[in-house]
C-alpha cells in the first residue's frame, strides 16, 4: 500500500525564521492591547448596562409613584429604551461570527477513512487539533475555519477544515499536503502559544467589528419611521459611539500586530515547506493558481449554457480538461495525472498591480518572497505525484454530487437540459479561440484595446530611410508589448489610489510597490503615478501613429488602391468602435433603469413611474441607434436568427414599459436582451474585421519584404 505520509518530520533545525527577543516583545506589547482593548470592552459593556437597567429603573419608578398619563409615557418610552439597549447589547455581546458557505457539505471517516488517516497524521505533525468538522466545497482552496465569538478570549477554539474539491481536482497528494500543511501551520505549536492566540484573537476581534451582521441591522431599522425607530435610533448612538471606541482601540492592536502576522505567515510556509519539500511547495502554488482560472472559467460559463439548455455533469472533469487545454496551450506539456508541468515564471506576460489591499488582520508576504524563500531552503522530500482523489472514496460520484449542489445553490433547472461533453466544451472554447485570435507576430499589441483614432489624410509616408529603421518585428517587439501593458496597468492603479483616496475603496492601509502606506497617502501616489502614466501614453499614441504610417507606406508600395482599400478599412474599424462606444453607454443606462425599477423593495407604482419614464427615454436612443447598424451591410448580412427576432420585435415596440399601472415585463426582459446580445455581437464583428485587417498588414508587408 502506497505511504500518503512520506518525510513528515519537521526539522527544526533547519528553520528559516528564528523567534527573536525583538519579536517577543513585540508580541507581548500586542498582547498588553488586548488586555486594554478587553478591559475598555468591559467598561464600556457595564457603562451601557447600567444606563439601560437605570432606564428601565427610572421608567418603572415615574409609572409607580406618578399615576397620571404625562408620567405613564415618558415611564414606558425609558423601559422600552432601557430594554433595546439591553436586548441589542446582548447580541453584540454573544454574537458568534458564522462564515456562512451553502456549498458546503460535511464528510467522514466512514466514507474516506484514507483521507481522513492522512489528515490524522498531519495534524500530528504539524501539532493542531484534529478540526472538529471537515467539510467540502467546489472551490479551489483550503481553509480553516471557525464560529468565534467574544467568550473564545477565554478558552481556544475548535476549528473546522474545509476542502475545495477543485483545489483536489490542481494538485498532486504531496502538493495538497503542503497546502493543507501551510493552514495547519498558523495555528500549529511549532508557532508559540503566544503567536497562535493573538492570531486567533485578532482576527475573532476584526470579525466582532467590521463582520457583525447585527450593526448593519439595527441600522436599518433606523430609519423605518415607527415608534420603534425612534428608540433603535437613540440604541444605535449609544453603541456605535462604543463601536467606535472600541474600532480606535483595534486599529492601535492591529497596526502593532502586521509584524507578527507576517511571521506567523512566514512559519506557516516553513513548516509546510519542511513537510513536503521545495518541489512541491512551488508547484504547488503554481498548479492552484492554474486550477482557480480554469474553475472560474467553467463557474463563468454556467449561466449561458444553461440558458441554451446545457449542463455539466462532472465539473470536475471540465476542469481537468481545461487545465489540459490551458497548459498545453501556455507551458508545453503535462504529467501522467494530467497535471501541469510548468517551469520558470508561470505568469507569462502578466503584470501585477503595484496597489495591493491586504487583510486588515493578516499581512501575507508576496508570492515572489515566498518562492524565493522555497528556493533559497531547497528541501528535499520524495514526492507522492499521484493525484490527490486517491485520498477520497469514489470521486466520480462525490464529483457528479457536488456538481448538482452547484446548480441547485445558483437555483439553475436542470429540466429538459443536456448533457454537455467536457472535451466538447474544451472544442467548442479552442474553436472560438482560434476564431477570434489575432495573428501571433502582434505579441497581442491590439488585443483588447481600441485602434488608435488617425486620420489618413494628414499622415506623412515614412522616408526611404526611415522605413529601412523599422519593420514589423521592432513595432510590435515584446518589450513595446510589455511597455504598453505597463503603461495601462500603470493608468489602472492611478485609479485605484484616487479611489482610495476619495473613500470608494474602504481601507485604512495600502501596498504599493511592496511598501505599506496609510490611506492618506493615495492620492499623492496617484498624482505622480497619473503623470508618469500620461506621459507613457504619449509614447502609446505616437507608436500607435507610426504603425499606421508604417503600414501606409507598406501599402502605397503596392499602390494607391492598395493603400485606399487599407485606410478603408481602417476607418470602418474607427466607425464601429464609435457605434459599439455609445452601444455601451446605452446599454449601462439600460441595466441601471432596470435595476431601479426591480432593486426598489419599497417602492410603489407611482413612485417608479419616473424610473419607466427614463427607460422609455433610453429605449428610444437604443432603438435609433440599433435601425442605424442594421443598416451597414457587415452587420446586417451577418446576424444571428436569434438577434433578427429579437430585432424585429424590437422595432414593433413602442418602448413604453408601463400601462394602466401594470409593467411590461415581457418587453422590459427583451429590450435587456436584444441590448446585451447586440453588445456582444458588435464587439465580436469589430474583433473580426480587426483580424482581417491585421491579416492583410501581413500580407502586404511579405510583398514589401520579398520584393
Amino acid at each position: 500500500m502506497t505511504n500518503l505520509n512520506l518525510d513528515r518530520s519537521f526539522d527544526s533545525d533547519h528553520a528559516v525564521i528564528a523567534t527573536t527577543i525583538p519579536n517577543r516583545q513585540q508580541k507581548m506589547k500586542v498582547f498588553g492591547f488586548i488586555i486594554l482593548f478587553f478591559l475598555l470592552y468591559v467598561v464600556l459593556i457595564s457603562i451601557a448596562g447600567a444606563l439601560a437597567l437605570g432606564c428601565i429603573a427610572g421608567g418603572l419608578t415615574l409609572i409607580r409613584y406618578y399615576d397620571v398619563l404625562y408620567a405613564v409615557i415618558p415611564g414606558i418610552a425609558l423601559i422600552v429604551l432601557g430594554s433595546s439597549l439591553l436586548y441589542f447589547l446582548g447580541r453584540f455581546l454573544f454574537h458568534r461570527h458564522q462564515p456562512v458557505n451553502p456549498y458546503r457539505t460535511q464528510i467522514n471517516a466512514d466514507n474516506h477513512p484514507r483521507l481522513f488517516a492522512f489528515l490524522q497524521q498531519l495534524v500530528a505533525d504539524t501539532r493542531i487539533s484534529f478540526p472538529r468538522k471537515i467539510f467540502v466545497v467546489p472551490d479551489v482552496r483550503a481553509s480553516l475555519f471557525y464560529n468565534a465569538s467574544f467568550f473564545n478570549l477565554f478558552w481556544p477554539i475548535r476549528r473546522n477544515l474545509e476542502i475545495g474539491l477543485g483545489l483536489v481536482n490542481s494538485v498532486n497528494i504531496s502538493e495538497f499536503k503542503m497546502l493543507l500543511a501551510h493552514e495547519f501551520g498558523h495555528f500549529s505549536r511549532e508557532n508559540s502559544s503566544l503567536s497562535r492566540y493573538v492570531y486567533g484573537l485578532n482576527k475573532m476581534l476584526h470579525d466582532m467589528l467590521y463582520e457583525n451582521d447585527d450593526w448593519n441591522e439595527l441600522a436599518r431599522h433606523r430609519h423605518s419611521g415607527s415608534i420603534s425607530g425612534f428608540f433603535i435610533h437613540i440604541t444605535l448612538l449609544i453603541l456605535n459611539g462604543m463601536q467606535y471606541l472600541l474600532r480606535q482601540m483595534h486599529r492601535v492592536i492591529n497596526k502593532h500586530y502586521q509584524d507578527i502576522s507576517r511571521d506567523i505567515a512566514i512559519q506557516a510556509d516553513e513548516i509546510a515547506l519542511h513537510m513536503a519539500g521545495t518541489r512541491a511547495a512551488i508547484s504547488a502554488i503554481r498548479r492552484a493558481d492554474i486550477g482557480s482560472y480554469c474553475m472560474e472559467h467553467c463557474m463563468h460559463k454556467l449561466p449561458e449554457l444553461s440558458e441554451h439548455k446545457l449542463r455539466f455533469q462532472n465539473l470536475y472533469e471540465v476542469q481537468r480538461n481545461l487545465i489540459r487545454y490551458y497548459t498545453l496551450q501556455s507551458y508545453g506539456r503535462v504529467d501522467a495525472e494530467g497535471l501541469p508541468v510548468v517551469t520558470g515564471p508561470f505568469t507569462k506576460a502578466y503584470l501585477k498591480s503595484r496597489v495591493q489591499l491586504r487583510d486588515e488582520w493578516s499581512l501575507q508576504p508576496s508570492l515572489e518572497s515566498r518562492i524565493s524563500m522555497f528556493l533559497q531552503a531547497n528541501v528535499d522530500r520524495e514526492q507522492l505525484n499521484t493525484s490527490a482523489w486517491q485520498l477520497f472514496n469514489q470521486p466520480a460520484v462525490m464529483q457528479e454530487a457536488m456538481t448538482g449542489q452547484v446548480y441547485s445553490v445558483l437555483s439553475m433547472e436542470s429540466n429538459d437540459c443536456s448533457w454537455i461533453c467536457p472535451q466538447q466544451f474544451v472544442d467548442d472554447l479552442e474553436q472560438r479561440q482560434r476564431t477570434y485570435e489575432f495573428p501571433k507576430v502582434f505579441n497581442s499589441y491590439y488585443d483588447n484595446r481600441s485602434f488608435a483614432q488617425a486620420d489618413f489624410r494628414f499622415l506623412q509616408p515614412l522616408s526611404a530611410e526611415e522605413l529601412k529603421q523599422i519593420t514589423l518585428e521592432t513595432l510590435y517587439h515584446p518589450d513595446v508589448v510589455m511597455r504598453m501593458r505597463t503603461c495601462y496597468r500603470d493608468l489602472q492603479d492611478s485609479e485605484t489610489l484616487h479611489a482610495i483616496a476619495v473613500q470608494q475603496l474602504q481601507t485604512r492601509h495600502f501596498e504599493f510597490d511592496g511598501k505599506r502606506y496609510r490611506a492618506n497617502k493615495a492620492e499623492r501616489l496617484a498624482r505622480k503615478l497619473s503623470r508618469a502614466a500620461v506621459e507613457e501614453r504619449q509614447w502609446l499614441t505616437g507608436n500607435d501613429l507610426l504603425a499606421c504610417r508604417y503600414h501606409y507606406t507598406v501599402a502605397l508600395a503596392s499602390g494607391q488602391q492598395t493603400a485606399d482599400n487599407l485606410v478603408g478599412r481602417y476607418q470602418e474599424i474607427l466607425d464601429y468602435q464609435r457605434d459599439a462606444s455609445l452601444l455601451s453607454d446605452l446599454v449601462i443606462r439600460i441595466i441601471h433603469g432596470i435595476g431601479l425599477i426591480f432593486n426598489s423593495n419599497h417602492q410603489t407604482m407611482e413612485e417608479a413611474v419616473p424610473s419607466f419614464d427614463m427607460l422609455t427615454e433610453t429605449a428610444i436612443s437604443f432603438r435609433k441607434l440599433l435601425l442605424h447598424l442594421i443598416t451597414a451591410p457587415a452587420i446586417r448580412n451577418n446576424l444571428p436568427g436569434q438577434i433578427e427576432e429579437s430585432i424585429e420585435y424590437f422595432r414593433q415596440h413602442d418602448c413604453q414599459f408601463i400601462r394602466h399601472g401594470i409593467p411590461d415585463y415581457a418587453g422590459i426582459k427583451a429590450l435587456h436582451d436584444i441590448s446585451n446580445g447586440l453588445m456582444e455581437y458588435l464587439n465580436n464583428r469589430i474583433i473580426l474585421l480587426k483580424k482581417e485587417y491585421l491579416e492583410l498588414l501581413i500580407e502586404l508587408d511579405h510583398l514589401h519584404t520579398t520584393n
